[in-house]
């Protein structure tokens, strides 16, 4: 371990050089606070970021390959940072979601990612930050081709008391534990996407099998939901909406496996995806490490330092190659960046506590991984997220974990895309357009044609016929009667030529 040193001279230290992977914090020496200094708006450069070579959208990924791109990594909404996300995709042709914060589908389309590539989803814990792009994945991932089910892995209920249970407050009626757990959200998830599930089905949701491959085992608005104890390694049988899919591991699950604190195992392509205790915010929150074809992956989610990930690095025949961990700014920072400069007791004693309750700052990762080097388990490369990134935050935050560790560190932003073979790890930045569309389908299956929609026109007169599309099937003649005359506006249109009217429009709703 290195000499320790204050933090007014920790931050007053240049960048330092990125360990094994050859990158520098080159540029980033100008940008450096001294907290008795006027307070930094946080810098607009990423000199880092700009200094990796470009990663090119549709690359190959090599058989024995694995590649994480970074598609959200700040804790606070950023336009240049959405917030937590890791796409995982491995040779063999799988790939996995890990988290689904805020503002990340975009840069999954950007990197121009299928939407039937993001049907498994395993979320670390259940704060909005990490769960909010879910929302649209789910919405909107069966209007293009994830036409099957949702499959999602997350914490069972933390069991922490409620204060306020037991009739104790007057203005809440509330039990004395919540379900809070992955199988209460995925249900609950589910019902509040209702109106939107129930408006999009008039087009085909479920995959018709066919040469190109067996029928979907399910619609793209099913859910199956798998809940991990946190405590025991212990978990549910998977829960559906859908009664055929509900607990039917031996029919419909070939992933699931019966051993402790094992979330996902496919022995044909020698997949496991295990999980562990982490400690962020309240009871419940995990941490995954993936498994696959020789190389490995740890990532953390949100937690404060704990010595359940120093055992997942040292108890282990050889280092994981990654380690994807959480890292925050020093708490004097972020309230001086988030207060405009102003440092105000109140404001630091509640950055000091929400560190306290969910963070690892950086001198805490920097310790973390020495102690990964002194039992010979240090992680091919360690990466921190779930920090602001820029020239002036990323300069001291190198030099705090380098009080502590010596070894191959990097910190990324939005869109880093690192590739992993036994060989090497290579991180580069997409070079993705900020005017992306849509990316064209990846399932095979589109050759196949989807099952006949939920709201149908069965009519072989119909101009949607044979795909017996219902476009008009959810509204009522009270509605349908206002509708302005597509011939008053477009007389040589389709909708005018094609003058068509609803199959079986639902009645006008009471009163009406």
């Amino acid at each position: 371990m290195n000499e320790k040193i204050s933090r007014r001279d920790l931050l007053k230290l240049s960048g330092a050089a990125v360990g094994g992977v050859t990158l520098a914090a080159a540029g980033a020496a100008d940008a450096k606070w001294d907290p008795t200094d006027p307070p930094p708006g946080l810098t607009e450069r990423n000199t880092l970021f700009r200094s990796l070579k470009p990663f090119r959208l549709g690359e190959p990924l090599a058989v024995d390959e694995m590649r994480v791109s970074f598609m959200g990594t700040s804790p606070l909404e950023r336009k240049t940072q959405a917030a937590t996300s890791v796409f995982v995709e491995l040779g063999c042709g799988e790939s996995f979601v890990f988290d689904a914060g805020m503002g990340c589908q975009v840069n999954y389309t950007a990197m121009q990612v299928p939407a039937s590539k993001m049907r498994r989803v395993f979320l670390t814990h259940l704060h909005g930050d990490h769960t909010s792009d879910l929302t649209y994945m789910y919405c909107f991932g069966p209007q293009r081709d994830a036409k099957s089910p949702l499959y999602l892995w997350g914490p069972s209920k933390s069991w922490v008391p409620n204060p306020w249970g037991g009739g104790q407050h007057e203005d809440y009626d509330e039990p004395e534990y919540f379900d809070d757990g992955m199988n209460a959200f995925a249900r609950n998830f589910r019902e509040m996407n209702r109106w939107h599930s129930e408006s999009q089905s008039f087009v085909g949701t479920r995959w018709a099998g066919g040469d190109a491959g067996a029928e979907a085992e399910g619609d793209g608005y099913d859910i199956v939901a798998t809940e991990l104890d946190w405590a025991t390694g212990d978990k549910a049988l998977p829960w559906s909406n859908n009664k055929r899919l509900d607990g039917n591991v031996a029919g419909y699950f070939p992933w699931y496996s019966d051993a402790q604190w094992v979330a996902y195992h496919d022995e044909d392509k020698g997949i496991t995806i295990s999980w562990f205790p982490a400690v962020h915010d309240r009871n419940g929150s995990v941490s995954y490490l993936l498994e696959w074809n020789g190389l490995s992956l740890i990532f953390a989610g949100d937690t404060k330092p704990n010595n359940f990930m120093v055992r997942a690095l040292t108890d282990r025949d050889r280092p994981v190659d990654l380690l994807i961990h959480e890292m925050v700014l020093p708490a004097e920072v972020w309230t001086a960046a988030a207060n405009g400069g102003q440092v105000g007791t109140l404001a630091l004693m509640t950055s000091h506590a929400v560190q306290e309750n969910s963070h690892t700052p950086e001198y805490a990762l920097g310790y973390i991984l020495s102690q990964a080097e002194s039992a010979g388990r240090a992680p091919r490369l360690a990466v921190a997220t779930h920090f602001q990134a820029s020239d002036d935050t990323i300069a001291p935050a190198f030099d705090a974990v380098r009080t502590w560790y010596d070894g191959a560190f990097t910190i990324v932003t939005d869109l880093v895309v690192l590739n992993v073979s036994g060989s090497r790890i290579l991180e580069r930045r997409a070079v993705v357009s900020d005017y992306s569309q849509l990316p064209p389908p990846a399932d095979p299956r589109v050759a196949n044609g989807v099952f006949l929609p939920k709201y149908n026109d069965p009519r072989p007169d119909s101009p949607f016929y044979p795909l017996g599309l219902g476009p008009l099937e959810q509204f009522s003649p009270f509605l349908l009667g206002e509708v302005i005359d597509p011939c008053d506006y477009d007389p040589e249109g389709w909708s005018c030529e094609q003058g068509y009217a609803p199959y079986d429009p639902p009645p006008n709703p009471p009163g009406v």
